[in-house]
């Protein structure tokens, strides 16, 4: 972080200093800043925002994500990235599964039951994925139990996570309710 903070300061047209190599992607990041210094400014921020709230669907859309005539964007380049994202336990996963089979309940996604072993047989079994009922961006660092998790299919676990109409998320219930399902008692098996 701190070496291409520098490739872009040190490449700046005013800075007076020894120049570090940078490249062509830093020429274009400073040329965007120069030309539209709001934009970047309000860009970052939005950044900054969403690590922050876990809400990056905030970012707003860079116009070369695709080709003038909208058909086309580029694709398949090696990216390095730097991310912050939520600690999750991948015990509990397994935890909550484990006391569903103790517990002789069926491994289903709690909104629209679907069975991953109905419908893929041996490859299906024992699968289903597993949600937080209140998204650790909202409750942040605390101990979860397996209460505050439930069962969910992968459409569904979308579905959640699926920023719509002013909803960045939704819990098991919500979604439900928004498709017309049935009630249960909060998501649990």
């Amino acid at each position: 972080m701190s070496r291409k903070t520098t490739d872009l300061a040190t490449n700046h047209p005013d800075y007076a200093g020894k120049r570090t190599k940078g490249g062509k992607l830093d020429a274009t990041v400073i040329n965007d800043f120069i030309t539209d210094e709001l934009g970047m400014l309000q860009t970052a921020q939005a950044i900054a925002d969403g690590i922050g709230s876990g809400e990056l669907f905030k970012i707003p859309e860079q116009p070369d994500e695709m080709g003038e005539d909208g058909s086309t964007a580029p694709e398949g380049r090696l990216l390095a990235r730097w991310a912050v994202f939520r600690e999750r336990n991948p015990r509990l996963r397994r935890q909550k599964i484990a006391e569903a089979k103790r517990l002789g309940h069926p491994l289903q996604c709690s909104v629209c039951d679907f069975r991953f072993g109905e419908m893929y047989g041996a490859l299906g079994a024992d699968y289903v994925e597993v949600h937080h009922v209140l998204p650790l961006h909202v409750a942040g660092p605390r101990e979860t139990r397996l209460e505050d998790l439930a069962f969910l299919c992968a459409n569904c676990h979308r579905m959640c996570h699926r920023s719509h109409q002013g909803t960045s998320w939704r819990t098991p219930d919500a979604l439900r309710q928004e498709i017309g399902g049935r009630e249960t008692d909060g998501g649990s098996p």
